[in-house]
Order: C-alpha cells, then sequence, then structure tokens
C-alpha cells in the first residue's frame, strides 16, 4: 500500500512518528511508541527526514504490495502505474519496458536504482528498461511525480521512478510462479527466483547477499486468438478480410507485373490464380487477392492469418549481488554489481522481395523491381514446368515474392546490461558523507535469426534463372538459397557506457522552530558515450537503389552537476525545502535550475503541500549523432503541392499537373507528382536545441479519522522547445506554413520533404492526482483496507513549432512520443487503480480494479474520419484481477490469483491495422484470461 501521505498526529507525536518510520519501511502499522525514529533519504531529497516530514508528492509501493497484487514481473509494475502510459515489448518490440509519466515520452522519466542512474537501452539511448532490474531484490518502489529533480538531474521533467534494493539479506529464498492463459496457443510466463545472504549487517557489520531472477514468456500468435482477428472485425475498422496490400507484395508463388517499354502496366496476375492460388508447396499458404475482378485481379496472397504476432517470445535474466561492511566509526562501505541479459525473438512474415516497382531517380529510395524474363526456364510456360498464362507473349515481368518456403522471417533483439556500484558513507568533521562511483554499461544487438537472405544475390539468382519464383526450388535452386542466406548475421549492434563519481554532503546548521535548518551540498560527474553500428548487411537483405551501408553513428558527452539543498523547519507546521541545481555539459554549456517545496500543517488532520521546479533536458546523443540523415518513401501517397497544386492538399490525388510555364520543360508526369510515394528526409539533427521545462504542484493530504488519509495533488508542466517529429499529415494538413520544409532541386522538382527531428513548439500539461487508503482492523473478522490512486488529465497542448497553434490530445493521438509525434501514443483523460483488501491471520486476499477512460482511435486513414463509417473510439476498458496469498508458516507461502477475472477482450483498434493487429496493445493484453501461482520457501 502507498505510504507517502501519512503524516503525525501532533498529541501523539513520537508515536506517529515511529509508526510513519516503520510503515515506510516494512507496512507495519501497529508498531510500539518507542521504536527506533531513523532518518531515512527518500527520493527527491539529499537530506535525511522521517518519512512524515515529506513534501513532496511521492507514492512508495513496498514489495509486499506487488505480491499481494500478483505482479510478478518489472513490465508489470511498470504497467501498473497510474501517472502516465508506459512503452512495453509487445510484439516484436525490442527495447524493454519503459516508464511514460505524464505521457511526456520515456526520455522525459528519471528511472534510477537505488538513487542512481543506470545505462539507457543502448540503441534508442534515451530510456531505461526497467526488465534489467531484478524483482526479487526491491524492497520498495518509490515514484516522485513532481518532476525535475534539482538532485539527480534537471532532465527528470516528468517525474522519478526509483527502484529501491534490500539493504541486507541474511537467508535463503526461492520462488517459482507460473502464469497461464486460460485459453490454448502461448503467451504463457514462468519466472523463477533465489536470493540468500549471509552476515548480519547490524551484529556482525557485514552482509553479502545476491538475486537472481530469470522468466520467459512464449510467443502468441494471432491465429491462436481469433475472437480479435475476426475478418468482419478488420472490415468494420477499414481494413480488408486479407491484407492491406492487396497487390501481392506479401504472396508466394511470387505475383507478376506486365513490362512493356521498360515500364510497368496495370497488368498483373499469377500463374496460380487459375487454380485457385494452390502452388505446389506443403501446404496451403495462398488464397485469391481480394482485389476487384478485372485485368489486375488475378494475384495471389499469402494466407494473413498464417504469420501475424501477438506478443513475441522473450527471456529476462538478471542477477544482482551486494557487499555490505561496516568498519571505522559507523562508516559503511557498499559494493553493488547488476547484470542482465534480455532477448525478444520477433516473428514476422516471410521476407518480401520486389514489393515495389514505381522506382527511378526521383524517388531513390524504393526498391528495384524483380525481373524475370522468358529466358529463365522458370517463365510461366517454360520449360521448369511453371503453368503457361495466356496473354503474356514472353513480356518481361516484375514480381512481388514471398519466400514462404523458408519459414518466418525471425530476428533476434538481445540486450545486456551491466553495473557497479562503489559506495562509502559515513561521517567526518559533523558531516554526513556519502561517495559512490558508478559504471553502467548496456548492449543491444539485433541479428537475423531465420528466413533472411542476401537481397541483391536473390535478384540474381532470378534474372539468372536459377530460383524459381513460382514453385519449390530444385537442387541447384536450394544450394543456391543456402548460399545467400542472411541467418545468423549480426544487423546492428549499439552500445552506450555511463559512469562518474558522485558525492553528497550534508548536516544540521541551527536549530528552528521546528527542528535544525539542514544543508546538503553535492556534485556528480559523468561521461556518457553512444555508437551504433550497422554494416552493409542491413542494406543487403533489404535492397535499396541507394542506401547508407557502413553506419556507425557515435556521440559522446560529459556533465558536471552540482546542486546545494536547504531544509528549514521554521515551525512545527511549516518547512520550505529551496534547492538548486548548476549542470556543465560539454556540447551546451551551462544551466541553472532551482526547485522549492513547502509543506504546512495547521492541525492534526490537515497538510498543505506545494512545489515548483525548472527543467533542461539536452538532446540525447542519438537525437543529435544517430541514425545518419538519409532520403527515403513517404510513408504515403501526396500531390507535390507546387508540382501538383490541390485545393486540399492534406487529401491525396485531389491536385491536377501544374500548368505553370516555368515548368513546361521538365515534361511532367502526374503518377510522379500526383498521388504519388514522395521523398522525405529523416534522421539525426546535430543542430537540436535543448528544451526547458516548468513544473508546478499543489496538494492537501487529509486524515479525517483514524486509518483514513487521502490526498489531492494537482500538477503543471510547461515545455518550450519540444523535440519531436513533424507527421505528413500535419506538413500537407498545411503546406504553407511548412513550405520551408519542401526542398526543391534548380529546376523545380522536389528534392525532399525534411522530416528529420526538429525543436517544434511548445508543450503545456496538467492534471490533479488522487489517492486514498484505509484500513479497518477487526478483533474477530480480521483487516480490511481500501486503496485507490488515480490520475485525471485536464490538458494536454502542443505545438507543432514555435508561436504556433495549441493542439489538444487528451484522449486523442498525438502525445509526444520518441522522436515523433506518434499516432499510437495516448494521454488518457482519467485513469485509476481500485484495490480491495482483507487479511486473516496468515491468510490474504485483494481484488484490483484497472480503469482507463475512452479515446480516441488512431483513425489513420482516410476513411476514418468523424462521421464516415470507419471512424472508430474505444469504449472505457476496465479489468479485474484477483489475488490470494496464505503463508502456511514462516518458511512456505502460496500467492494464487487470477488476471483478467472476467475475460474481457481488448477494445478492437485501427492502431496497426495494416498488419491485422487490430487490439488496442496501449491498454491491453490479448492473453484473455489468465491464472497464476507462486510459491515462496525461505530456508
Amino acid at each position: 500500500m502507498p505510504t507517502s501521505s501519512r503524516f503525525p498526529q501532533p498529541k501523539l507525536l513520537l508515536s506517529s512518528i515511529a509508526i510513519a518510520v516503520l510503515t515506510l519501511m516494512n507496512q507495519a502499522a501497529a508498531q510500539q511508541a518507542d521504536a527506533a525514529m531513523a532518518r531515512v533519504e527518500v527520493t527527491g531529497s539529499s537530506i535525511k527526514r522521517l518519512a512524515s516530514e515529506n513534501a513532496l508528492p511521492l507514492t512508495t509501493i513496498k514489495s509486499e504490495e506487488l505480491v499481494s497484487r500478483g505482479l510478478t514481473t518489472m513490465s508489470e509494475v511498470a504497467t501498473s502505474l497510474t501517472v502516465g502510459a508506459t512503452n512495453e515489448p509487445v510484439g516484436g518490440g525490442g527495447g524493454g519496458t519503459m516508464i511514460n509519466m505524464r505521457g511526456l515520452n520515456t526520455n522525459r522519466t528519471l528511472v534510477l536504482l537505488n538513487g542512481r542512474r543506470l545505462a539507457n537501452e543502448a540503441i534508442g539511448d534515451s530510456s531505461i528498461n526497467v526488465d534489467v532490474i531484478p524483482m526479487s531484490a526491491i524492497e520498495r518502489v518509490e515514484v516522485l511525480r513532481d518532476g525535475a529533480s534539482a538532485i539527480y538531474g534537471t532532465d527528470a521533467i516528468a517525474g522519478v521512478v526509483n527502484f529501491i534494493t534490500k539493504r541486507s539479506i541474511s537467508d535463503t529464498t526461492v520462488s517459482a510462479s507460473v502464469m497461464a492463459p486460460e485459453r490454448s496457443g502461448g503467451g504463457d510466463q514462468r519466472r523463477l527466483s533465489i536470493t540468500t545472504g549471509t552476515g548480519d549487517l547490524a551484529k556482525d557489520g557485514w552482509n553479502v547477499y545476491a538475486a537472481f531472477d530469470t522468466q520467459k514468456r512464449t510467443s502468441l500468435m494471432q491465429r491462436d486468438r481469433p475472437n480479435i482477428s475476426d475478418p468482419d472485425d478488420i472490415a468494420r475498422l477499414g481494413g480488408t478480410a486479407f491484407t492491406s496490400n492487396t497487390s501481392g507484395s506479401s504472396s508466394s508463388p511470387a505475383n507478376y507485373t506486365v513490362y512493356a517499354n521498360g515500364k510497368p502496366t496495370s497488368v498483373t496476375g499469377n500463374p496460380y490464380f487459375a487454380a485457385g492460388c494452390v502452388a505446389p508447396y506443403p501446404g496451403q499458404y495462398s488464397l485469391p487477392s481480394t482485389k476487384p475482378s478485372g485485368a489486375g485481379s488475378k494475384t495471389c496472397v499469402l494466407d494473413p492469418t498464417l504469420y501475424p504476432q501477438l506478443l513475441a517470445e522473450n527471456k529476462q535474466t538478471t542477477f544482482l549481488t551486494k557487499g555490505s561492511l561496516r568498519h571505522g566509526d559507523g562508516n559503511l562501505l557498499t559494493v553493488e554489481l547488476l547484470s542482465s541479459e534480455s532477448y525478444i525473438d520477433a516473428l514476422n512474415p516471410p521476407q518480401p522481395f520486389g514489393a515495389q516497382t514505381d522506382y527511378d531517380k526521383v524517388n531513390p529510395g524504393l526498391r528495384k523491381p524483380l525481373m524475370i524474363t522468358k529466358a529463365s526456364k522458370w517463365y510461366p510456360g517454360g520449360a521448369g514446368g511453371v503453368p503457361a498464362v495466356a496473354g503474356l507473349n514472353g513480356a518481361d515481368l516484375a514480381l512481388t515474392w514471398s519466400l514462404d518456403e523458408l519459414g518466418p522471417a525471425i530476428t533476434d533483439d538481445r540486450q545486456n546490461s551491466h553495473r557497479l556500484v562503489v559506495t562509502e558513507e559515513g561521517q567526518v568533521k559533523g558531516w554526513d558523507y556519502k561517495a559512490g562511483f558508478n559504471y553502467a554499461y548496456s548492449k543491444r544487438t539485433v541479428k537475423f535469426l531465420n528466413g533472411f537472405l542476401r537481397t541483391p544475390e536473390l535478384y540474381k539468382g532470378v534474372a539468372d534463372g536459377v530460383l524459381n519464383p513460382f514453385g519449390p526450388q530444385d537442387d541447384a535452386g536450394k544450394a543456391y538459397l543456402d548460399s545467400i542466406s542472411a541467418d545468423g548475421l549480426v544487423n546492428r549492434r549499439a552500445e552506450v557506457h555511463y559512469y562518474g563519481p558522485d558525492l553528497t554532503l550534508n548536516r544540521e546548521l541551527m536549530p528552528l522552530g521546528g527542528g535544525a535548518l539542514a544543508l546538503a551540498v553535492g556534485a556528480d560527474l559523468h561521461r556518457e558515450t553512444y555508437r551504433d553500428a550497422s554494416g552493409d548487411i542491413g542494406d543487403s537483405v533489404v535492397y535499396k537503389v541507394s542506401g547508407t551501408p557502413n553506419r556507425y553513428p557515435h556521440g559522446e558527452r560529459t556533465v558536471l552537476g552540482t546542486y546545494l539543498e536547504l531544509d528549514a523547519p521554521f515551525t512545527k507546521q511549516l518547512n520550505v525545502n529551496l534547492a538548486v541545481r548548476a549542470d556543465r555539459f560539454s556540447d551546451f554549456g551551462t544551466t541553472f535550475n532551482p526547485k522549492a517545496s513547502v509543506r504546512y500543517e495547521p492541525s492534526k488532520a490537515l497538510m498543505l503541500r506545494a512545489t515548483a521546479s525548472t527543467g533542461f533536458r539536452a538532446p540525447t546523443l542519438p537525437e543529435l549523432y544517430g541514425t545518419p540523415q538519409t532520403r527515403v518513401p513517404s510513408t504515403s501517397k501526396w500531390d507535390d503541392p507546387v508540382l501538383c497544386p490541390s485545393a486540399t492538399p492534406g487529401i491525396s490525388g485531389t491536385g491536377t499537373l501544374t500548368t505553370d510555364p516555368k515548368y513546361a520543360g521538365l515534361n511532367l508526369d502526374a503518377a510522379k507528382v500526383c498521388g504519388s510515394t514522395l521523398t522525405v528526409l529523416t534522421g539525426a539533427n546535430p543542430n537540436l536545441e535543448p528544451e526547458t521545462s516548468k513544473t508546478f504542484t499543489a496538494g492537501i493530504v487529509i486524515e479525517p479519522v483514524k486509518n483514513l488519509v487521502a490526498s489531492l495533488d494537482f500538477w503543471n508542466v510547461e515545455m518550450k522547445g519540444t523535440i519531436a517529429q513533424i507527421s505528413e499529415d500535419t506538413i500537407f494538413g498545411d503546406v504553407n506554413k511548412y513550405n520551408k520544409l519542401f526542398v526543391r532541386n534548380a529546376d523545380g522538382t522536389l528534392a525532399y520533404i525534411t522530416k528529420t527531428r526538429l525543436n517544434m513548439g511548445g508543450l503545456r500539461t496538467q492534471g490533479i492526482d488522487a489517492s486514498l487508503n484505509y484500513t479497518l482492523p477487526t478483533s474477530t473478522m480480521g483487516r480490511f483496507g481500501l486503496s485507490f490512486d488515480g490520475t485525471y488529465v485536464n490538458k494536454y497542448e502542443g505545438q507543432n513549432e514555435e508561436g504556433g497553434d495549441w493542439f489538444d490530445s487528451v484522449g486523442k493521438p498525438g502525445a509526444l512520443s520518441t522522436g515523433a509525434t506518434s499516432a499510437n501514443t495516448y494521454v488518457f483523460k482519467w485513469k485509476h487503480n481500485l484495490r480491495l483488501s482483507w487479511s486473516k491471520g496468515g491468510f490474504g486476499t485483494q481484488l484490483t480494479q484497472s480503469y482507463t477512460s475512452s479515446y480516441i482511435d488512431t483513425n489513420a486513414l482516410p476513411s476514418q474520419k468523424p462521421g464516415q463509417p470507419f471512424y472508430n473510439e474505444i469504449e472505457p476498458y476496465i479489468l479485474y484481477n484477483l489475488t490470494a496469498n496464505y503463508a502456511w508458516n514462516k518458511q512456505l507461502k502460496f500467492t494464487v490469483g487470477v488476471n483478467n477475472l472476467f475475460d474481457v477482450d481488448p477494445p478492437l483498434s485501427n492502431q496497426r491495422l495494416s498488419s491485422r493487429v487490430v487490439y488496442a496493445q496501449n491498454i491491453a493484453k490479448p492473453i484473455g484470461r489468465a491464472y497464476n501461482v507462486r510459491v515462496n520457501y525461505t530456508f
């Protein structure tokens, strides 16, 4: 149960303070009044204080509460927080689980382990993957909800989440758990953890312990959840029963487009269409295309239910060991080592070849056509036995082909993370000191695991007549495929290093009316390096006319931070805390950011609190120096606003070819400038400027009756210079406003549209956090409990450029995402968790309700506009989880539970309609009702 809202009643001051501290340490609400009143360090401050003295909006969740909720993984812990959205590994996402407080994006939420930073996930180098933290070692989780901490770094604009491990362990505990969906097919999880330690820190003066966690989730295919992939539902959302690309890019055997005079025609087909697309492969995988009847209808597509994946197979293994030694006059030396490895094996449809045939110099990023001529024995009607097709007459054919005979394309996305922290703390000449050195390292490796070929060699094999795109390979074809396989080759490897020392000093200065005036000063120096290596193998597997092989973006940064904190309890009722931080960036100069907080307690049943701070976030190294600027195809087809002007440029295909005489000599082709795939420039931007922010919170905490604590906290965040990537829809929605993003050649033709990361405008968001905790102990019926945490977002407004219009996206697509304004990221109007609990003796049970308010779906297609049939809104989503635990004795404990108690299907969504994943993956999981069992045994 969160305990941050506790505060003392003056008439029972000593006993209440003791209870508050013990509550923070072990949720023991009924300890003796003479318990030790030890001061502790809480997230957001360097000055040790009693838990009840904290003015910050801090929520603390104990490990026992995590168990009673049935949470067994760090991903589940992160997604249970109500303070914002969370990115977690859904489908093939390899970044891991990242916390996104206030919807301000994961790179504006600071995640700590024992008050210090870890290395970011390596490819993005902007966010912490919390899967690297061992669940079994966690003592508590502290969530600071006021942002921009002057203590840890001013990039914590959205807030701070601090995972705090156990200080010492002196026994051995083995824990095993299983989560099994009620429906078969996959998605089950298994977890094993072992913690063991020796030495009593209080008696012996030393302790060493280790915590080992390993967990694995099996993959879940979409075909095993037909309830959320029904063809009628897909059609209702604006998709088709088969695939969004019915021209056959996912086709096996290959579809063809007839070429005449070196250009594609509208004539398409497949040699096996007449036979119902039944090719001579093992099994039945191809189906007739759903295109309307006519000249272009005789194509085949892969069965779209065969390969889509809802959850990828993944595994995480973490190991943490910690040694503590008391020495000298109360000094403590601590050494902590963390090591982890995780992987996600993402399954995709077979690798497509030749999917684009309209490439030319105007669109340099598109794939080359895959051609077969009548010289090949595998040409329809040739010596290889492929069925003839009337009317071909030996014309060259451009192919779209997916090698289904190789099976699915599987990538292995693997992360390794390590951290070593050495800390020395104690007292010297009246000062409490804490000094440490932190070295953290993260690596992410992506490789081709199965089903990948070197594309240029495949094109050559078809052109030379070695490969048969219309049926099984002969011995020569099989040998050739083996020789051009890319399976097992590393496509990308990224590394991040983070290291440096830190020092904090604090002491009491003088007595004030409510206690001692306390001062803390500190400094930290760290260096961060980033390197992302993508060799030429990636461009060989995904063959392009132009590419950027041998990409090795890298960057480095050194930051020196110093801070000062002053805590002034002027009276027993009024406490003021002031802090200021100065950071010197090697690439962005110096920034100063203050923070102030105040706590006022006029009566035993009322506390008022408020905080104000500024923040500063330098662009991440990948945002500055990451993926090189590259010209790629636009994500949608558009009318060139100059060469194909339209009164409604935001609607493709409404323009007409220009009649302006200055372009008469260009011999413009309407097919290339009207309703066409244009060229955009994407990638990093070394000219980015830092973001700045202001954060304000004000709250009230009341305790009207014994054992009932409630709080309301208003928060407001304002940002300037937000770094994001403007969407194509926004650009073409007002081409006059964004005309500077259209870069043209000397003759007026379009070179590219700039879509690199930019400092856009501002962002402002505000809302209210609410919490309530009530316990009712009885002598005969046990202990009853009720707790509630909710977040209401009143405003989430952003600008696409400085001084531009403000757009509110609460409950709508468009919340700020990593490097882009993403249609799949949402800020919900209201989200809450409600928990009812009961315990007696060794038995306890808890019912949890999670609620997410309704919101507008992605609706990215032209047919998905308000008032049109395919426009979709997501209804409020409510889930219930039920857990029960029983302590057989002090050694043996059992936990059983049911997740998604009422087996509620996830809401249907058009977020990923093109990939046929049609559930709202940002709020729901596809597994349905699931049962979990956990056993703990302590030696």
